[in-house]
């Protein structure tokens, strides 16, 4: 499930399990809508469809193929050493 895919990545970047995070994703995003347009994208990775939306900071991409990236975060705009928290979900 897409749903578990975006808990999961953003609890470990939070060092939390995913029950422990305070704002649900269903607050965030109409989970069942997603799940649908991925489906309806047929899971194909050259699908053009993207859809982004923030969660505890970070910036999530979902695609057609149901991959999940999550990007930034809290402390990607504070990082003095310039270095990118940019990391592709490992989840598929």
């Amino acid at each position: 499930m897409l749903s578990t895919k975006v808990s999961t990545e953003i609890a470990a970047r939070e060092g939390v399990d995913p029950l422990q995070l305070d704002e649900p994703l269903y607050d965030v995003i109409d989970i069942g809508a997603l799940e649908r347009l991925v489906e309806t994208a047929g899971g194909r990775q050259e699908s053009e469809l993207e859809v982004e939306f923030t969660y505890y900071g970070y910036d999530v991409v979902v695609d057609g193929s149901g991959a999940v990236t999550v990007t930034g975060g809290p402390s990607a705009a504070g990082d003095a050493a310039g270095e990118s928290a940019d990391q592709p979900a490992t989840g598929r």
